[in-house]
């Protein structure tokens, strides 16, 4: 079993969120307070997400840790994407 497979995921998905919201390491660095250093680290893959920053990151984009597991996300899309799925589930 790989581990690493959830920080990944949620690599995937920050990378996608920023894109698509044209933001940086360095805006979502000082919104999360989670040290850019730290983000390059874990977007490289160098090293895993905490659930804590996975909490940050969400919260940030306003999208769920679940949603940051399961990436709808693809450039252009954004968090409107995990919106619709929720609704479609309920």
């Amino acid at each position: 079993m790989n581990y690493d497979a959830p920080s990944r995921k949620v690599s995937r998905s920050v990378r996608a969120l920023l894109a698509s919201r044209g933001e940086s390491i360095t805006s979502l660095s000082a919104e999360t307070f989670i040290a850019e250093s730290t983000l390059k680290r874990r977007l490289l893959g160098h090293s895993s997400f905490t659930l804590e920053e996975a909490g940050y990151i969400a919260h940030h984009f306003d999208v769920t840790i679940h949603d940051l597991l399961n990436p709808p996300f693809e450039e252009g899309q954004d968090s409107t994407v995990a919106a619709d799925r929720v609704a479609a589930a309920s």
